[in-house]
């Protein structure tokens, strides 16, 4: 399987596919916007609207595992400034995994997480981290990734890459 990322200018090709993926997570994040600051009605906007809009403003980073061409899963990916109590004042970047949608992730997981903590270093990032559903702590744990804390009354983890 193939790890990619999404260029913007490809967005529009892309995002057909990746999105039925992404949707079920994107629904379950914690970290919605409730409404739409442009509507007079203040109206719930849906998840694929505020998920493009991050991708478009460069605040988020859209990947697609292949298999022949075919899209098997999706990830989106946002550079984050956590506090560090062992680093000092300054923020750590990292790299959050904050949408992740598709099937086989075991076939896939080892060479998306190489391919990210390589992109993740060049960013400058020291961990890469994510929150989500309790099963997702085999998997994490299988790569090196610890329990950390709860965000959002789900369990989050992370994995030191400096």
């Amino acid at each position: 399987m193939i790890t990619t990322s999404i260029p913007l200018r490809h967005l529009h090709l892309a995002w057909p596919d990746l999105w039925p993926l992404l949707e079920p997570a994107a629904k379950r994040a914690p970290n919605q916007p409730d409404a739409c600051p442009a509507c007079p009605e203040r109206s719930r906007r849906e998840p694929a609207e505020w998920v493009l809009a991050r991708l478009i403003a460069g605040d988020a980073q859209l990947w697609a595992i292949l298999e022949d061409g075919k899209p098997v899963a999706a990830v989106v990916t946002q550079i984050t400034f956590t506090p560090s109590a062992a680093e000092g004042p300054e923020p750590e970047k990292r790299c959050l995994l904050w949408l992740i949608g598709g099937s086989r992730v075991d076939e896939w997981a080892a060479g998306f997480l190489a391919r990210i903590e390589t992109w993740a270093r060049a960013w400058g990032c020291v961990a890469i981290w994510g929150a989500g559903r309790s099963g997702w702590s085999r998997i994490v744990r299988r790569f090196g990734g610890e329990r950390i804390a709860d965000v959002d009354g789900e369990p989050a983890w992370e994995r030191r890459i400096a």
